[in-house]
């Protein structure tokens, strides 16, 4: 046994070291990874045959088939790759970069470049230690060189330029195929030889002969100035001079007489009020300053705003303005006045605060509110139109005022009251019209409320219409509104449609009313309800959305349903909507008829009573039979799941 052990020993390290001689080569790595394959499993299915049989006619009945297929399984298996960063076979993975790297490079590392020996920067570029000098570079690893177009006699000379062509007298070269004149020598505008300069340059009838030394040409000669001017023998007048040698002239801008003798300045033309006092020169009279060409006339005081001088000190205002009077200022003047603003400029007008220029450029108070049914008849102020007035707490808005009062309507205009929904007019005269609730029959009672009628004593509701009352037994149905409801309510709480209270302002509306309080409601229209409507519930606060704004709505008591406006704040003539309580779709109330309909007596006709028995014993026959088979079909097939099942899991 201890010889087995040990073998088994040797076994598992001889494994260890086998998986170490595995290649584990630099940059290599090993990977495990998920390999498909084939194998056959053994598989089992029913298979469905009908048999016939007496009693329970055709059944069908399952037999087990067993059979073989090919599936798709998967296992691991380990590989060696290179590892990430690096390609090539196994035996030499190489880094890979994925910019390549420049001359005198080699990638190092991934994604790394390294330069050889005796190069170096991102580009890899020579380097030479000791540096080099000018106009030199480096040429290879410590190899200094001259750049293109320089030169040195030896090695130990500088790098010079080189110039192709001998450069000429005074130059030198400064830059290859560049010649330079020397220091006080420069070359002229269409030659190449470097002549003398002098600065600053040689004035007229002079040359520069050396540098910074200028001499006067012949039959010139220099004066005080050092200004070369030509030499007369003979002097010349007054505002003549000599103009070559031996020549004199009048002056530029003045004229003589034959000979240039006597001469006198001359101008083009001289403005109005000046007169000619040296060549081309026009001084303006006393009393006038020239300005733009013009001698104009002079104001020792200065003339104020928006005013001119017309003559020596005489000021008058420019068009459109005029002179105030003791202050002699000009001021701007707008022929119409300028009501509640000032006049800022000739007929422009400009409005005080609280004031804009209206359309016919007159100013007009402004009011950051909108006045409803009034105008703004100073800054921020509104007042009503005639027959509007205030709403409470409010100083912009205005209502209607109906001298009669618009109860169970809306005043929409001075005097003009339109009822709400089931309400009419009780008179032609909008001034004295009163809103009364329309009910399709109320005879013998009163009608309290659109469709509700009131029966008066001694009458009672029958289908809806007000008869004389046949009976005071207090066990029968009420016949009064109230009573009705009530009874109603008993059947189902969630199933009212018609509330006793007549369309009051909606926000006062008691639960009693429109379906005992509903808090969600469905868009209706005469299809019914919309199929995209929303269920919208009553505003609890300005974030419920979509809500109901009872504000806006009141009840149709015929129909239970809840009529809004669709916008209250344009007019009182918009389209309404009616919503139903979502709990109607529920839930169907018996109607009214159906609630006081007696309980049947026991007046039944005998004969009717035995021909119920007889047709309940020949069902009751049938629903046997039927059962009985039914029983027996159900317990088979049962039975044969069963088995079925115990033979399944006797496979697996």
């Amino acid at each position: 046994m201890s010889h087995i052990r040990c073998l088994w020993l040797c076994l598992g390290y001889l494994m260890v070291l086998v998986d170490f001689i595995q290649p584990s080569q630099m940059n290599v790595c090993r990977r495990q990874q998920v390999v498909p394959y084939t194998r056959n499993v053994y598989r089992s299915r029913s298979v469905p045959y009908q048999i016939n049989s007496f009693w329970r006619g055709w059944q069908t009945k399952y037999r087990t088939e067993y059979y073989t297929e090919d599936e798709i399984a998967y296992r691991s298996e380990v590989t060696s790759v290179c590892c990430e960063g690096y390609e090539g076979s196994i035996e030499n993975c190489q880094p890979v970069c994925r910019e390549k790297c420049p001359a005198h490079g080699f990638c190092s590392s991934p994604n790394t470049c390294s330069c050889h020996t005796g190069y170096g920067g991102s580009d890899c570029h020579p380097i030479c230690p000791a540096g080099c000098g000018k106009n030199e570079f480096c040429d290879q690893p410590g190899v200094c060189s001259c750049q293109s177009g320089y030169n040195r006699a030896s090695s130990s000379d500088n790098c010079l330029p080189v110039c192709r062509e001998e450069c000429g007298h005074h130059s030198f070269c400064s830059e290859p195929g560049k010649c330079e004149c020397e220091p006080g020598y420069g070359k002229m505008d269409s030659g190449s030889a470097c002549h003398a300069v002098c600065s600053p340059k040689c004035g007229e009838n002079a040359r520069c002969q050396e540098p910074q030394l200028c001499t006067c040409l012949d039959g010139y000669k220099a004066d005080s100035n050092g200004n070369c001017l030509p030499f007369c023998q003979k002097d010349c007048g007054q505002n003549s001079r000599c103009v070559r040698p031996g020549v004199c002239e009048c002056e530029n801008g003045y004229a003589g007489d034959e000979g240039d003798t006597n001469c006198r300045p001359e101008c083009s033309t001289c403005p109005e009020n000046g007169i000619c006092l040296s060549p081309g020169v026009c001084v303006c009279k006393p009393g006038y300053m020239k300005r733009d060409d013009r001698c104009q006339p002079h104001c020792e005081e200065n003339c104020p705003d928006y005013g001119r001088c017309v003559a020596p000190n005489q000021c008058e205002c420019f068009p459109g303005y005029e002179s105030s009077g003791a202050d002699k200022k000009c001021d701007p003047k707008c022929s119409k006045g300028c009501s509640n603003g000032f006049c800022f400029s000739p007929e422009t007008c400009v409005c005080n605060i609280g004031y804009l220029m209206g359309p016919n450029q007159v100013c007009e108070p402004q009011c950051s509110l909108n006045c409803i049914h009034g105008k703004c008849t100073s800054p921020e102020t509104c007042s009503c139109d005639p027959g509007y007035r205030f709403q409470n707490n409010s100083h912009h808005v205005c209502d209607a005022i109906c001298d009669s009062g618009c109860s169970n309507g809306d005043c929409v205009a001075p005097n003009i009251c339109i009822c709400h929904d089931g309400y009419q007019p009780n008179n032609t005269n909008p001034v004295t019209s009163m809103c009364q609730p329309v009910c399709e029959d109320c005879k013998f009672g009163d009608c309290v409320a659109p469709n509700n009628c009131q029966c008066s004593i001694g009458y009672e509701k029958v289908n809806g219409v007000c008869e004389s009352q046949t009976t005071t037994d207090p066990n029968e149905y009420s016949t009064t509104t109230e009573d009705s409801q009530t009874s109603t309510a008993d059947l189902d709480p969630h199933s009212i449609t018609t509330p006793n209270a007549i369309g009051t302002p909606s926000s006062e509306v008691p639960h009693s009313n429109c379906t005992a309080g509903c808090m969600c409601w469905i868009e209706y229209d005469g299809m019914g309800t919309f199929n995209t409507a929303k269920c919208a519930k009553i505003c609890v606060d300005p974030q419920d959305k979509p809500c109901l704004d009872l504000d806006n709505c009141h009840c149709d008591l015929p129909s239970g349903q809840l009529v809004c406006q669709e916008d209250s704040s344009v007019d009182y003539s918009g389209e309404n909507s009616r919503y139903v309580c979502h709990m109607l779709q529920a839930k169907k109330a018996r109607s009214e008829a159906e609630a006081r309909i007696p309980e049947r007596t026991e007046s039944s006709h005998k004969w009717m009573v035995i021909m119920g028995s007889c047709a309940g014993m020949i069902l009751g026959v049938a629903v046997a039979i039927v059962g009985t088979k039914y029983y027996r079909r159900s317990t088979s097939t049962q039975n044969f799941e069963v088995e079925q099942a115990i033979y399944e899991s006797d496979l697996e």
